[in-house]
């Protein structure tokens, strides 16, 4: 009887080792199994991603970093605001886009620590703030150089992705709905939007998650610190658009000087301008302390 019972361990030892090189993981409480991402580990209370049954993990944690992420579904949206939209730009022309696999997004902006701590360098002018604050006065191509040494695939968000995860089905200018205030996110209070009412200007970027999060699980997408993205700042298409992620973190070439996209507003923004919609853009070199970055990870089709 003790033989068999030491076979059986050995054989359930050997299938849980077989799962993780194939990136699963067990749910012990649900008895479900996870896709993850090599580099990464299941996040606390996690479990199978619930809305398109592809088995990838709802949410997991960068080994390296320390950096958890969700998991955005696959899906489509119009992108973009409507011209009835108080305060837009004429940069937000409507268009439809398709995501066609899901990805994963960071759930917070890369903090001060999580810098440190992969790149052993702190360059926030609000160190002051604390370890859990966002890091800030970070040009795009040191953000990609980030993604690089982080490894494991982490890079920058496509602007049509950051846009569709913070909407996360909503269509009105905030995903909080077409209202926003100093009790909702971390700008200059002193002009809300909407039925908001009039608040302060911290006038410093603030830790991490202190506001609530949008359908997704995401925080921090109204203000705190833009967050630059891998595009390039051009004009919208007309035409419909189907993404295709890319692999990894995207370097330039040296003449390519042109300017890339930050989305999200600051802790120094008013509030139209820390909409879902609102574009904003300066060169790849460029840093200032209400600069900073949220990181994406492509996850492949489910065969």
């Amino acid at each position: 009887m003790v033989k068999i019972s030491r076979c059986l361990t050995v054989i359930a030892m050997g299938i849980t080792m077989m799962l993780a090189m194939v990136g699963y993981n067990c749910n012990a409480e649900e008895g479900q199994q996870s896709r993850i991402p090599a580099g990464f580990r299941l996040a606390s209370g996690g479990g199978p991603e619930p809305y398109t049954n592809t088995g990838w993990a709802s949410a997991i944690i960068h080994e390296k970093s320390g950096i958890e992420l969700v998991y955005i579904p696959a899906g489509s949206f119009t992108m973009g605001s409507p011209t009835t939209e108080t305060d837009r730009n004429n940069d937000e022309a409507q268009h439809p886009v398709t995501i066609p696999q899901g990805f994963y997004l960071g759930k917070y902006e890369v903090t001060q620590a999580q810098w440190e701590k992969v790149t052993g360098k702190n360059p926030s002018y609000f160190q002051k703030a604390g370890a859990s604050a966002p890091v800030e006065n970070v040009t795009m191509d040191a953000c990609q150089a980030f993604c690089t040494e982080a490894g494991s695939g982490l890079r920058l968000p496509l602007e049509a992705e950051w846009e569709y995860a913070c909407r996360a089905g909503t269509t009105t200018a905030f995903h909080y709905g077409d209202s926003l205030d100093a009790s909702m996110a971390n700008f200059d209070g002193r002009y809300p939007s909407g039925a908001g009412k009039e608040g302060d200007c911290r006038q410093t970027t603030i830790a991490v998650g202190q506001f609530k999060p949008n359908a997704w699980g995401l925080y921090d997408m109204h203000g705190n610190v833009w967050e630059w993205c891998q595009d390039k700042f051009v004009t919208y298409p007309t035409e419909p658009v189907t993404l295709v992620q890319p692999a990894g973190p995207a370097g330039r070439e040296k003449d390519d000087v042109a300017d890339r996209v930050l989305r999200g507003g600051s802790w120094m923004s008013f509030a139209w301008i820390c909409r879902s919609a609102s574009r904003n853009w300066s060169s790849p070199d460029d840093c200032d302390r209400n600069g900073g970055l949220r990181v994406a990870l492509s996850a492949p089709p489910v065969q």
